[in-house]
């Protein structure tokens, strides 16, 4: 096990906040460590000193990727916090639904993980937007982590991910698959091709300039924020706001609140906000 000093630990905290905006806080101290002890398992680094100094002197795009792959934690699932996608249903589909017929239809997950997120949006517009093919809807899904944006352009999930859904959405939009592990193989299901087809996935530092200019109808931004500071969420609220269409929804963890922010958002519910 790696015994981080308390001159290592704020290194990584400096690394974080200065390549991703993450803000690590002494309570993460742990947590980093033994993920950090895993990751020198599996490497020719001897120590986590050498590791550091690799990262600060010499280290690639892809060595900075796989860093901060451990660092972040991708914990998804489909339909997770289900009022949003009610919301949708409810509140903004009817929207898309009276509009003419070509209408651009522009939606973003902007931190999609393995894909669950985007996936969701795709199969929900599928079932509730009844003139949907007459749209030209797009869904963007955007993630920092590569090795999420592997899983998600797959679209295969373990057996126990989907086996929660209702048993028609399970049959309508997802196909049996075997997954091959290290060891064994497991069941599983792959997301239908008519919806993968919806989603485009990208990589995206969230800290960086963005090359799409909006306007988008819906942005989802949810379980994020956690990690920023408030000057971070800040900044990144307003920049969601300056690319959402008026009248656009911008959705946030449950856990999240942008209360106190110098934004212009209007609160319609908990977590939703609209420009």
């Amino acid at each position: 096990m790696v015994a981080l000093t308390s001159k290592q630990f704020e290194r990584i905290a400096e690394i974080a906040m200065e390549n991703w905006g993450l803000e690590l806080t002494e309570k993460k101290r742990a947590l980093v460590q033994n993920r950090l002890s895993t990751l020198l398992d599996k490497s020719d680094y001897k120590s986590a000193e050498q590791y550091l100094t690799h990262l600060q002197s010499e280290a690639s795009e892809e060595d900075m990727l796989v860093f901060f792959d451990m660092l972040s934690t991708n914990t998804t699932s489909f339909f997770r916090e289900p009022d949003h996608f009610d919301h949708l249903r409810d509140e903004v589909f009817p929207k898309f639904e009276a509009a003419r017929r070509g209408t651009k239809v522009r939606i973003w997950s902007a931190a999609c993980s393995i894909g669950c997120e985007p996936y969701t949006i795709a199969m929900h517009a599928k079932r509730h937007v009844s003139n949907l093919k007459d749209l030209d809807l797009k869904i963007l899904a955007t993630d920092l982590s590569n090795s999420a944006l592997d899983k998600a352009r797959l679209g295969v999930y373990p057996a126990k991910m989907v086996d929660c859904l209702k048993p028609d959405l399970r049959a309508e939009f997802f196909e049996p698959r075997q997954i091959q592990n290290r060891r064994s193989i497991e069941p599983g299901y792959q997301i239908h091709h008519s919806i993968r087809a919806m989603v485009s996935i990208h990589q995206l530092n969230l800290m960086d300039k963005w090359p799409m200019r909006g306007p988008f109808d819906v942005i989802f931004l949810r379980n994020v924020m956690i990690y920023f500071n408030r000057d971070t969420r800040e900044r990144l609220v307003r920049r969601m706001y300056d690319l959402l269409a008026p009248d656009g929804v911008f959705y946030i963890g449950s856990a999240e609140s942008i209360s106190g922010l110098n934004t212009k958002f209007r609160s319609v519910r908990s977590a939703v906000y609209t420009k």
